[in-house]
């Protein structure tokens, strides 16, 4: 097996950001087993697969192959955490999430 995981160094990142491999394999119609062979380098992931994961998580091509600076690169690892956990959130609770994080916002201007 070799591994072509280093030409598409944010493929990874980019969709645990977003979704679970079941997640994304259920919108694109594929097998979960398919994604998880892309994401380990055991097979090559087309363009195609590459072009649809990086326009469903808000991403250039580019960023998924490591070529050029997005906004994800200045993110800082606790800041990609949260964006990772607030994917991973149903609809409900991202905007109970929101409230929240704004009420506290409030509470620190107000100190």
């Amino acid at each position: 097996m070799q591994n072509n995981l280093y030409l598409y160094p944010n493929l990874v990142k980019v969709r645990k950001a977003k979704m679970t491999q079941y997640e994304l394999a259920e919108y694109l119609g594929i097998s979960q087993q398919e994604i998880s062979r892309y994401e380990t380098g055991e097979i090559k992931a087309p363009v195609n697969y590459i072009k649809d994961v990086a326009e469903i998580c808000g991403v250039s091509v580019d960023y998924i192959l490591g070529v050029g600076r997005e906004t994800t690169d200045m993110m800082s690892d606790e800041e990609f955490q949260l964006l990772e956990l607030f994917g991973r959130l149903k609809p409900e609770n991202r905007t109970k999430l929101i409230e929240r994080a704004e009420t506290l916002l409030e509470i620190q201007d107000n100190k």
